[in-house]
Parts: C-alpha cells; sequence; structure tokens
C-alpha cells in the first residue's frame, strides 16, 4: 500500500522541529566546549605551570598525575562533542551549517560570508559529522581568540574531494596556543580527518593576517572507528 504524501505544512514542521534540535544540540556542544572543556584547559595550563615551576618532588608528580587524569577527561569531552552528530534523524548538512552559522553571525556580529555546496548532503553520515564538528571549532576558536572582522566558510566537493575552509582577518593563533592543552580539540579534529585518508592544516600569522584552516577528504572513505 502507498504511503500518502506528506503536506508542505507537514515537511515544513519536521524541518522546524529539525533545526530546533540541531540548536539543541549546539547549545549543549557549546556549554561542554566554552565552559566544561575551557575551565578544565585553564586549570591543566596552571597545572603545567606548578609542575615545571616547583622543586617539591611529592608536588610534581602529585601535578604530573593530575594532569594526566585531565587530560584524559579533556579527551573524553571532545570525543563528546565530537559524537553529537548533527544529522541523524535532523537537518541535512547544508541545514545545519546553516543554522550553526547563523547562530555564530548573531552572537559574533562579524561579517561571515559562506559557501556551501548543496551536494555535500551526499557525504555518508560519518563524514558529514566531521565536517560540521571541524567548522563549529573553527568558529568557536574565531570567537574566542581571533579579534577578526571578518569569517568566510567553504564546504564543497571537487573532483571527489571535500574541501572545507574557515579563513578569517584576525590577529593568527598566539603562540601559546602551540601548548597541548589548547591544541586539544584541533588535534582530535586532525586525528578524524586523518582517519577518512584525509589532510588538515592551519596556517596562522601572528601579524593581523589573520588565520586558515582547511582540510580535504576523499569521498569514497569513511572512520574506520568513532
Amino acid at each position: 500500500m502507498t504511503k500518502p504524501a506528506k503536506s508542505n505544512a507537514e515537511i515544513v514542521k519536521k524541518t522546524d522541529l529539525q533545526l530546533a534540535l540541531e540548536k539543541q544540540r549546539s547549545d549543549i556542544s557549546g556549554v561542554l566546549h566554552d565552559e566544561v572543556c575551557s575551565s578544565l584547559a585553564a586549570l591543566m595550563h596552571d597545572l603545567y605551570w606548578i609542575e615545571k615551576n616547583t622543586q617539591i618532588k611529592d608536588v610534581k608528580n602529585r601535578s604530573t598525575k593530575c594532569i594526566q587524569q585531565l587530560t584524559s577527561t579533556l579527551s573524553r569531552c571532545r570525543n563528546i562533542l565530537l559524537d553529537l552528530n548533527p544529522t541523524d534523524e535532523g537537518p541535512s548538512l547544508t541545514d545545519a551549517l546553516a543554522c550553526l552559522i547563523g547562530n555564530f553571525k548573531v552572537r559574533s556580529e562579524l561579517l561571515v560570508n559562506s559557501e556551501i555546496g548543496a551536494d555535500i548532503n551526499q557525504l555518508g553520515i560519518a563524514q558529514q559529522n566531521v565536517v560540521y564538528r571541524a567548522v563549529q571549532e573553527a568558529l568557536t576558536n574565531i570567537t574566542k581568540h581571533s579579534h577578526a572582522s571578518q569569517v568566510q566558510v567553504i564546504a564543497k566537493i571537487i573532483r571527489r574531494q571535500m574541501h572545507v575552509q574557515v579563513l578569517d582577518d584576525g590577529i593568527g593563533m598566539p603562540k601559546e596556543h602551540v601548548l597541548p592543552t589548547f591544541c586539544l580539540g584541533l588535534n582530535l579534529q586532525k586525528k578524524r580527518i586523518e582517519e577518512l585518508g584525509g589532510h588538515f592544516s592551519i596556517q596562522s600569522n601572528s601579524n593581523d593576517k589573520g588565520t586558515k584552516l582547511h582540510l580535504t577528504f576523499p569521498l569514497e572513505t569513511q572512520l574506520r572507528h568513532l
């Protein structure tokens, strides 16, 4: 028996619900990233300082153990963020990215240009998740660190390769962000993309030339594990 076609009102209602659910996911991931992970990273930064500067053996050993525990906890939090899938029973990747970028514009009040290819919706679920979380991580870092005035987001398929670029005209990445505490999210992104057989890079100059995040991966691959 053929199922009756859904009315336009039903389709619109479902789309609104999907976008509302994605906003909820985005809010949850924002709290995890901006509050929980940031607080843990700041605490770990202080522990690195204590470990480096103390001459008391017991204090140094305890600091080292705390750093190891915090590193594990931060990794777990970051993996939870990466696995908050925006596409499972939710909006398409293009809609999810539009919602993400729209919320970013409102929060940051920055000028944002985006080029999102409609064909990226053909990606597998794991691939879409990697693209979405990479853009989310980049936009969050821009809000917190870049002092930019303009941002550009590009997500396109070119010659059977997924290409994502997020560029800003801010101050670049300060040297202290090379520390493991601040690079954890980016390192996890890099790992996920390499598992897809892809490439992840960041070009940054601390001379007001901004930062460019660029990732690519072939369409034929999927994550080997999550």
